[in-house]
């Protein structure tokens, strides 16, 4: 047997619309439009993600929008607008530092420090869009 560990890939060139469910984690450089849920997402520069993204580890070097629930991401890509990024903790990288900015974040909201539930998630979708309220001091 392989001690490699099992992993979801969905290659450049795949566009899928639906829900994915994985146990393994993801691995994506294509196009996933839907419902997202496994241990970790790690978007490729070619990949694109939109929808709800349930993962415990987010990395992403490729387009992100939508809902994202994470305990841990790290970003260097781009945040579409209309995002919502709900995590405990967030990392910006410059895939390149030499090459200049290499982060874009569009017209988002950032949920950082505390862990939040898929509960919360689901609530959120349930529940009318409320305006988002500064975090205390």
């Amino acid at each position: 047997m392989s001690d490699t560990p099992k992993q979801t890939v969905i290659e450049e060139g795949t566009e899928f619309d639906g829900s994915v469910n994985s146990k393994c984690d993801i691995t994506l450089s294509g196009k996933v439009k839907g419902k997202l849920d496994a241990p970790s997402l790690t978007v490729t520069p070619s990949g694109v993600v939109d929808g709800q993204v349930t993962v415990e580890t987010l990395c992403s070097k490729g387009q992100i929008s939508g809902e994202i629930l994470a305990d841990t991401v790290e970003l260097s890509g781009k945040v579409n607008d209309k995002t919502v990024i709900n995590a405990a903790t967030l990392e910006v990288k410059l895939s390149d530092p030499g090459s200049g900015l290499q982060v874009v974040f569009g017209n988002c909201e950032l949920k950082v420090g505390q862990k939040a539930g898929k509960g919360e998630m689901q609530q959120q979708n349930k529940s009318e869009q409320k305006q988002p309220q500064p975090v205390g001091k």
